[in-house]
């Protein structure tokens, strides 16, 4: 199962984290866990590479978080943009993913 978690602060979200593979299907062929990935690498690259805004990223096998070091509209308006992607996607599919929202 994947978990995905964000994380809103002051009503802006912040950072968001993915660990773990959704086991719908054997590795290389899984399409909801690319699916979950290309996504997230998305927002990685339009918070980092386009916008230049910077923020600790960590990926490796299964896991992938980025948390913005000086939260924006625009880095707001990104993860945003990937939650309800995310939310979207994983809408259906409760068996190999798990969404959450944390408020700190």
């Amino acid at each position: 199962m994947t978990k995905i978690k964000f994380t809103r602060k002051n009503s802006r979200f912040v950072a968001f984290k993915l660990s773990g593979h959704t086991g719908k299907a054997e590795a290389g062929k899984d399409v909801l866990c690319s699916a979950l990935s290309t996504a997230s690498q998305m927002a990685v690259v339009a918070i980092c590479e386009v916008a230049n805004m910077q923020a600790d990223v960590q990926i490796k096998d299964g896991f992938l978080s980025l948390a913005v070091q000086n939260p924006s509209e625009q880095s707001d308006l990104i993860i945003t943009a990937l939650y309800k992607t995310l939310q979207s996607i994983c809408e259906d599919q409760k068996k190999y993913v798990k969404l959450e929202v944390e408020d700190v």
